[in-house]
């Protein structure tokens, strides 16, 4: 689900792409702890994730649910080296649903014509 998260402030809410405040566009991912672990999940968001470093809104981040996962997203990015530092680990705020013309855009780019 894309969405929005991470602002500093709990006064904020219901943002939107055009009104984003300190958010940053994000996804929810839900996973099966038997089938992944969080340190694979972090492992993979690695290989696939190129971090954008333009601004609040397109900071790369990671946005942790618990002490423990925060503690290991650190030691995961410390990891990483140079492409570690590029990201953020915040714990995790009120998560928003985008609008429904963010949702799955890339599909919807590529199967319209």
């Amino acid at each position: 689900i894309v969405g929005y998260s991470g602002s500093s402030s709990s006064s904020r809410n219901n943002p939107t792409y055009w009104n984003i405040q300190d958010y940053a566009e994000s996804i929810r991912v839900t996973f099966d702890n038997g089938e992944w672990t969080y340190e694979q999940l972090l492992e993979y968001f690695f290989r696939i994730h190129t971090p954008s470093g333009a601004g609040t809104q397109y900071r790369s981040a990671i946005f942790c649910h618990t002490e423990d996962q925060k503690n290991l997203a650190e030691r995961v990015c410390r990891a990483q080296g140079e492409l570690g530092k590029s990201v953020a680990i915040e714990m995790a705020s009120d998560f928003y649903r985008a609008e429904e013309y963010h949702q799955k855009c890339i599909k919807k780019a590529t199967t319209s014509v």
